[in-house]
């Protein structure tokens, strides 16, 4: 790797990290405002989204990649990079272990299950827009 991209790399890292916490940031307000007038879900939806717009991202490079669009180089920026500091597991696994621990067996199942499923079916989508393979 040439040192020009491992810069990239981070500084895209760092880029994905804020944009993470400015989501997480925004929903714990939105959450604060919400509690006045209904009860929380217990869904982590800040992690959950920006999960699933991670792998839509990494989905998105890749697919540009492959359509040649793109260098190798711009998908370590962009998805070891900005979706590797955007998205994250250890997060989304502590949220299942705190759901799982507080009994909301439900909001835990729901959320294992629809950030793999839809993590997985953005990242299919948005690689198979960019690759070219949807008309």
């Amino acid at each position: 790797m040439s040192p020009l991209v491992a810069l990239g790399v981070a500084l895209a890292a760092g880029a994905g990290a804020q944009a993470r916490y400015g989501v997480e940031v925004w929903h714990a307000r939105w959450r604060e405002r919400r509690a006045q007038t209904r009860r929380s879900t217990g869904m982590p939806w800040a992690t959950f989204a920006v999960n699933v717009a991670g792998s839509g991202l990494l989905g998105l490079a890749a697919g540009l990649v492959t359509r040649g669009t793109i260098s190798a180089a711009w998908l370590a920026v962009l998805g070891a990079g900005v979706a590797g500091g955007l998205t994250t597991f250890s997060t989304f696994t502590f949220n299942l272990l705190e759901l799982a621990r507080v009994g909301r067996w439900r909001a835990a199942l729901l959320d294992a299950s629809l950030s793999l499923v839809l993590g997985l079916a953005a990242a299919v989508a948005c690689y198979r827009l960019a690759a070219g393979l949807v008309a």
